[in-house]
């Protein structure tokens, strides 16, 4: 077949099927009436999101998956198969800044945003991510450590502390440094303002805060984000995770 007429009929396969080729998995592009009103037919913005978000999971799930933003460039592609629609869209005035986010707290951990289990085996995975950016973990609710990895840190006066879901958060802290909590979940409210305690070992004499007590309200949701320190401390503390199932 001549050059230009293969490459019209290339062409012509990727308009009519409407569908984007991403590294190794194919995916439909929404259409606007598939969306909840955002802007971008691509994608559900935090705002929408939590304007509308849906109650959390009603029992704990084997695994956990958390987006590394560094990693992330907004393709889409894991938001389009999430079958809960708990993943969405950190917008940013700079188009390249922009990152997918889970709602861990609503997240069934069906591996669809990471891989297609259908079609994977312990040889082959049929990835959807095509950045690698998916870290699947073994949900610290679930069997949780006798000691958490947090634990040895905290010199505070609180006890009794929900050590797994501070470690839940403090993962999605240790991977983008920001994490966005829907108004009415005071539950998770409460995780955070443990954070936000003076009362996290930086060094033998040294306290520090790991999430600034300055947060962003928006329409639905309240931004936390990590102190310098707090980053620093989550890298000490998230060094060699042993919880990472796949990533």
């Amino acid at each position: 077949m001549p050059g230009n007429a293969l490459g019209d009929t290339i062409l012509f396969l990727l308009a009519s099927s409407r569908s984007v080729l991403t590294g190794s998995i194919r995916f439909r592009r929404l259409r606007p009436s598939e969306t909840t009103g955002s802007n971008d037919p691509m994608t559900i913005s935090m705002t929408e999101y939590f304007r509308t978000r849906e109650a959390d999971r009603k029992k704990e799930t084997r695994y956990l998956n958390v987006i590394n933003k560094d990693s992330c460039t907004s393709c889409n592609s894991c938001a389009t198969v999430c079958p809960v629609d708990c993943i969405y869209e950190v917008v940013s005035s700079v188009p390249s800044e922009s990152y997918h986010q889970i709602d861990t707290s609503r997240c069934i951990g069906c591996q669809m945003c990471y891989r297609s289990p259908n079609d994977s085996s312990d040889l082959y995975q049929l990835t959807i991510c095509p950045w690698n950016a998916i870290d699947m973990l073994h949900n610290p609710n679930v069997k949780p450590d006798a000691q958490s990895i947090l634990e040895p840190y905290y010199r505070g006066p609180s006890r009794d502390l929900s050590w797994s879901k501070l470690e839940e958060y403090g993962y999605q802290l240790f991977l983008d440094g920001e994490v966005f909590l829907p108004v009415a979940e005071e539950s998770l409210h409460r995780i955070f303002h443990l954070f936000q305690e003076d009362a996290w070992m930086y060094s033998e004499e040294d306290n520090v805060r790991i999430v600034t007590t300055n947060t962003e309200a928006g329409e639905g949701f309240i931004r936390y984000r990590a102190t310098e320190e707090g980053r620093d401390l989550l890298d000490c503390m998230f060094h060699d995770y042993q919880r990472i199932f796949m990533d």
